[in-house]
């Protein structure tokens, strides 16, 4: 609904929604009480504009051609205009009544999204299912919006099209009475000319015959206008039946408002504990900050320590490489060291069969020469003793 759209029905406070089964009533019977008619006629001093800011009398009832009072609602208003922004003042107000807690809910869980991933994840779930809540709240107070403003338009229309019907009705009556008036005046006109020949009387029913189709007519527009005021009365029944159901659409809303408020209390209160447990999360995950500080330098330590550990591991590494070298160098000099003591032994056992066989010989000779120099001796004995 635009800003230029009507405003609510019960508070346009039109003076045109009289019908023509009104119109025939009594003012008492028709017209109701507003703020400030004090039920004579007239309106007091006190009957002001209920527009905020605006101190303007209101209007006068409205009233027929005949002077009589239409019925429907009084207008509360001074103007439509001013009846118009306050229905838009009042949807105003609903729409922001809606939308300002929505928003600030909004501002208030974006502020914290940062460091709170999880809660973040459940207030954006809240605030997708809030937001189909609202735009669906929104749409049916659009819905009721326009189909208020069409019941009563189409009011608006019967009204006018049963005060057409009712002018249409004023004019057959009179149109009727005149009709009767010249009726009477031809009979009068027969009778004065009762004596004048056959060419007065054929006129005279020829002037009796034209007015008879004439209220023929007249009966017929009367009796159709008639209908017209009820079939305009059967669509007035039924724009006000709309309107009841509008006003029970805007009651099944507001139920509906007052379940979102309450919702939005709720999520109020829940993003309260949030705001508790993302400042116990922070302390938290200052704690487990300190701690992986702490961490950290036990890491650093421990790469140094790994390093180090690394290096000394490479050094032994060379080292065993380097002994294993050797080992190996030593298990081929101990492979030729066995080599060469076998051939040692062998050349051993060679030299000791020969040195056995050395020794042999030298006893051998010993025994000889000890046998020779005994001989030697034995000769030189006998050689002493024969020179003697």
């Amino acid at each position: 609904m635009t800003d230029g759209a009507p405003g609510d029905p019960e508070d346009a406070g039109l003076d045109e929604s009289a019908t023509a089964e009104g119109n025939e009533g009594s003012p008492e019977d028709t017209v109701g009480t507003a703020e400030g008619f004090d039920g004579s006629g007239s309106f007091g001093e006190e009957g002001r504009c209920a527009l905020e800011g605006c101190d303007n009398p209101l209007p006068p009832p409205a009233t027929d051609g005949q002077g009589r009072r239409k019925g429907g609602r009084p207008s509360s208003y001074c103007c439509k205009g001013h009846a118009d922004a306050a229905s838009r003042q009042r949807r105003a107000a609903q729409t922001a009544a809606v939308l300002d807690p929505l928003v600030e809910l909004r501002k208030g869980a974006e502020a914290f999204g940062v460091t709170a991933r999880p809660v973040l994840s459940a207030v954006e779930d809240l605030l997708s299912r809030l937001s189909s809540a609202d735009e669906g709240a929104l749409s049916q107070v659009r819905e009721a919006h326009e189909q208020a403003a069409t019941a009563r338009a189409e009011a608006d229309a019967a009204t006018r099209r049963a005060e057409a019907a009712e002018r249409a009705r004023d004019k057959a009556l009179a149109a009727a009475r005149e009709d009767r008036a010249a009726r009477a005046a031809a009979d009068k006109a027969a009778e004065r000319a009762a004596t004048e020949a056959d060419r007065v009387q054929r006129e005279a029913w020829t002037t009796v015959a034209q007015h008879e189709r004439v209220r023929g007519t007249a009966e017929a527009a009367a009796r159709a206008s008639e209908q017209t005021m009820q079939e305009l009365a059967a669509k007035l029944r039924t724009a006000e039946s709309r309107l009841t159901e509008a006003g029970t659409a805007r009651a099944r809303l507001a139920e509906e408002f007052a379940v979102a408020r309450t919702e939005l209390s709720e999520l109020g209160t829940a993003h309260t504990l949030s705001q508790e447990r993302l400042k116990a999360a922070t302390a938290g995950l200052a704690a487990t900050e300190t701690g992986l500080a702490h961490a950290r330098r036990e890491r650093d330590e421990a790469r140094d320590e790994l390093a180090a550990v690394r290096d000394e591991l490479t050094g032994l590494r060379d080292s065993l490489a380097e002994q294993r070298a050797a080992r190996a160098l030593a298990e081929q000099r101990g492979t030729a060291a066995e080599n060469a003591l076998a051939d040692t032994r062998s050349q051993l056992d060679q030299a000791r069969e020969q040195a056995g066989a050395a020794h042999a010989r030298v006893d051998l000779l010993l025994a000889r020469q000890q046998q020779v120099s005994e001989e030697a001796a034995t000769a030189g004995g006998a050689a002493a003793e024969s020179g003697e």
